[in-house]
């Protein structure tokens, strides 16, 4: 259950930070070469893309590991 709970929490938190971390490169780079808007939300965009495979890749590695968890409780050899 803690395991669980944990896991869940710091794929949430991997995908907020991951956009928050580019959202602030991109702010950095706009005041660095005075292009207001553009880094920001090309930073923004790479982030969540980033984020979001990060998220949909750890999902599938829990959907793997619940399947292999139910097979092996249900004697399945396949």
């Amino acid at each position: 259950m803690n395991k669980t709970v944990f896991s869940q929490i710091s794929i949430g938190l991997q995908l907020a930070l991951t956009v928050i971390v580019f959202i602030f490169a991109g702010k950095w780079l706009d005041d660095y070469f005075d292009k207001s808007p553009l880094f920001l939300i090309t930073g923004m965009f790479i982030g969540m893309g980033i984020g979001f495979y990060f998220l949909m890749k750890e999902l599938f590695n829990h959907h793997r590991d619940d399947d292999k968890v139910r097979d092996d409780k249900t004697g399945k050899w396949m």
